[in-house]
């Protein structure tokens, strides 16, 4: 009598098996580079390619919070609907992670490190955080506020595009749109998972209420970066001026080798009384008019503060991929340290350069170049 043959796993079930086995390594992996390629493709907020990926990510994770709900509620028992419960377990913490990795990408590009470090670190949290609250994301509540927070991330970055504008009423007007798009996104939970919605929906409100007030005050105490403002190039120059055909002759010190980032010297040697110039470049979304400000403060040895100089400002225009150039001057500045902050009228720092100015017995080598 023959004994029977086992039959071989079928390669779907090998799969399972091994995504089961591997799924810790295979998920530190998918976030590793799903971060790396959003960092190469991400270049551009105003770029279609750029929306379609945030947008699909948000849509991916609104569907796979309805598939969840829908299967646990036991309104839908269908085998479809359970597998794709089970996927969809899969699928929202992977978006959400795509989500944060391009707002933190964004966001960091905006802006000053140290002023904007709060909300920054928020991103950085909840984006390396991701791959820890997978057990959670089984519960509507949390699930609907961590999406309600990507809906508003977003929602500041693209309404100043779509409108043309930026400051604190185009941010309320942000938080409105996302307030909206949040109770949309409830009431179309609820039509899968009714009794899950109306058990939590007033602890969910006030959840909200928290992370709306707690954005508007990062925004109007300067601790977000003025998104979508980016500086693209700043430095301190011995002269600045403008060429016939539009561009800036520049004349400056070239930073040391080991300046990472940096093109002109943080030292400024000055001969005589010649005044100094900064020179700057920010880059805004195509359509975006808006106006930005040098901000020189110099630094009181005394008091160990910052003391402000004075403020020049001048519109730019977007659109520019290399950003919208504009330069400011200083005359008889004193010997010792400097700083330029590159800011909003509202006086958010979209980006800072801090020199010294010593005065040269012997003048210093220059290069000049075209821009």
């Amino acid at each position: 009598m023959s004994s029977p043959v086992s039959k071989s796993p079928s390669p779907v079930h090998r799969a399972k098996s091994f995504l089961t086995t591997h799924e810790k390594r295979l998920s530190l992996f998918a976030f590793a580079f799903g971060f790396v390629w959003d960092t190469l493709t991400l270049t551009r907020i105003d770029r279609l390619f750029d929306n379609i990926v945030l947008t699909s990510y948000l849509f991916t994770a609104f569907f796979s919070i309805a598939l969840i709900n829908a299967h646990s509620s036991g309104n839908f028992k269908s085998n479809l609907i359970k597998k794709g419960s089970d996927f969809a377990r899969f699928l929202l913490p992977f978006a959400f992670g795509g989500l944060f990795s391009g707002f933190l990408i964004f966001y960091s590009r905006s802006g000053e490190v140290f002023t904007s470090a709060p909300f920054l670190l928020l991103l950085v949290a909840l984006f390396l955080g991701n791959e820890f609250f997978k057990k959670h994301y089984q519960r509507l509540m949390f699930q609907m506020s961590i999406f309600f927070v990507t809906l508003f991330s977003y929602a500041v970055l693209i309404i100043p595009i779509l409108v043309g504008e930026i400051g604190g009423f185009i941010f309320l007007l942000s938080g409105v749109a996302s307030i909206f798009l949040f109770l949309l996104a409830l009431r179309g939970i609820s039509l899968v998972a009714r009794e899950e919605v109306e058990k939590t929906r007033y602890s969910l409100y006030a959840i909200i209420a928290i992370i709306f007030l707690t954005f508007n005050f990062l925004y109007f105490n300067n601790m977000i970066p003025p998104i979508p403002l980016s500086l693209k190039e700043i430095g301190v120059y011995h002269e600045v001026s403008r060429t016939r055909s539009g561009g800036y002759h520049l004349v400056f010190e070239k930073a040391p080798w080991y300046s990472l980032g940096k093109k002109t010297s943080s030292v400024f040697n000055r001969t005589g009384s010649e005044p100094i110039y900064v020179w700057s470049s920010v880059f805004a979304p195509t359509r975006l008019e808006t106006e930005v400000q040098h901000h020189w403060s110099y630094f009181d040895e005394k008091t160990r503060v910052w003391v402000s100089s004075s403020v020049v400002g001048f519109p730019i225009s977007g659109g520019r991929d290399d950003g919208y150039r504009g330069y400011s001057m200083k005359e008889n500045a004193s010997a010792g340290k400097w700083r330029v902050d590159v800011e909003t009228l509202r006086g958010q720092v979209i980006g800072r350069f801090e020199f010294t100015v010593d005065e040269a017995k012997i003048p210093p080598e220059l290069s000049t170049e075209l821009k």
